[in-house]
């Protein structure tokens, strides 16, 4: 394979980044479809995978002489809304004073591109022999929403281990937060505004109990998991009455509950209930309850430090020169379902945490280069004839 057939990884980035992938609609097949292109023509065996009208997964797959151990690189296709207020279009992507700016670009087709590059590398002429296992590239749907495109690969594909790319600064994590996302109704009494006392007025008692909400929040301050910090609530959406004219009946609240490594959805939604049980003997006959849930990521996970796969994921690190100290991601991410499924994972790419979502979204270019480096890294020592970390 020549040199030429390998994308330039900025060219790459720019390229997925003009195609717009944004929640809800996605789109993420035409993405899909240029990576498969690539990957293709390379040498790989590819499957695009549509698991929704427009939206499919990519599985690139490349073996070095033996099926085992199978390592998988994994990141997202889609990207959340741009909103308002860019400085340029968010979907025509900008290179200035060493960053691409553009939805997407930290968050995280900066990692699918480094990857991709990465794994296209290691079919230069003179890399037979140095590897053995199959190497799998994947890049799905839904990240941002429920995790559809994961949960898809995993009932269909088997990894020994993986490494799941998002915005860590280059860092090596290996833990992140989950969420369970609440909508909580508070149920008051109707009356005409004119008589306000006649009613029980479900937006005021929405803000009663978002006062108690937040007296949780100071409790789960002091909750600190070492390596991703401490647990929040955040009342993330409201929406309630019925009439300009009238006292509202009802009012929805929904809830982000960040989790930490240890926490799971049940137990808080448990301490939820509580403080819901609570607020219904303070403020009765005015109820409140659970009646539904936003779509998130999944739950916190951790693969330990001191696993074999994370071991020799550091290695791999020291032998390149490049940062090995592990760290943790204090946001949602699809390594949740890895770890569900008994994968060991790490979480790695470039970009800061504080670009994603933001408007006038960026990268720096010089830290996406860097990252092809470490997964190029961390691919030959996974899998390095000899190595044992998956046995």
């Amino acid at each position: 394979m020549s040199a030429e057939t390998i994308p330039d990884v900025v060219r790459l980035l720019t390229d997925l980044v003009s195609i717009d992938t944004a929640h809800p609609v996605g789109n993420e097949g035409k993405a899909a479809a240029l990576l498969a292109e690539i990957m293709g023509r390379n040498g790989f065996d590819v499957e695009v995978e549509e698991i929704e009208p427009g939206r499919a997964n990519l599985v690139a797959r490349l073996e070095f002489g033996s099926a085992t151990p199978t390592l998988m690189l994994n990141s997202h296709l889609d990207v959340v809304p741009a909103g308002p207020g860019w400085s340029m279009s968010p979907f025509a992507p900008v290179r200035k004073d060493g960053r691409l700016y553009g939805r997407g670009t930290a968050d995280a087709k900066a990692s699918v591109a480094a990857m991709a590059v990465a794994a296209l590398c290691l079919r230069e002429p003179g890399e037979a022999g140095q590897l053995s296992g199959t190497l799998v590239y994947t890049a799905v749907i839904d990240e941002e929403a429920g995790s559809t495109g994961v949960r898809r690969l995993l009932e269909k594909h088997h990894a020994d281990g993986a490494i799941v790319g998002e915005p860590t600064g280059g860092r090596l994590f290996t833990a992140h937060q989950g969420s369970v996302c609440p909508v909580v109704e508070i149920t008051g009494r109707a009356a005409h505004a004119g008589a306000p006392d006649q009613g029980a007025n479900a937006i005021v008692h929405a803000a009663a109990l978002i006062e108690l909400i937040g007296d949780y929040a100071g409790v789960l301050s002091g909750r600190d998991h070492s390596l991703v910090g401490a647990p929040t609530v955040t009342p993330v959406l409201v929406e309630g009455g019925e009439a300009s004219n009238s006292v509202p009946e009802r009012c929805r609240l929904t809830f982000d509950r960040r989790l930490v490594p240890g926490e799971t959805e049940k137990d808080a939604l448990m301490e939820i209930e509580q403080l819901l049980t609570q607020f219904n003997t303070d403020y009765a006959p005015v109820n409140a309850e659970v009646v539904g849930f936003a779509p998130t990521t999944g739950g916190p996970s951790e693969t330990p430090t001191g696993h074999p796969f994370v071991v020799s994921c550091q290695r791999g690190l020291v032998d390149a020169g490049l940062a090995v100290e592990v760290g943790g991601l204090g946001v949602s991410c699809d390594m949740s379902h890895f770890r569900a499924a008994g994968i060991p994972c790490v979480v790695t790419g470039p970009g800061a945490v504080e670009a994603m979502h933001i408007v006038d979204e960026y990268v720096d270019l010089e830290e996406v280069r860097r990252s092809v480096r470490t997964y190029d890294a961390l691919v030959r020592e996974l899998l390095r004839p000899g190595s044992s970390w998956w046995r």
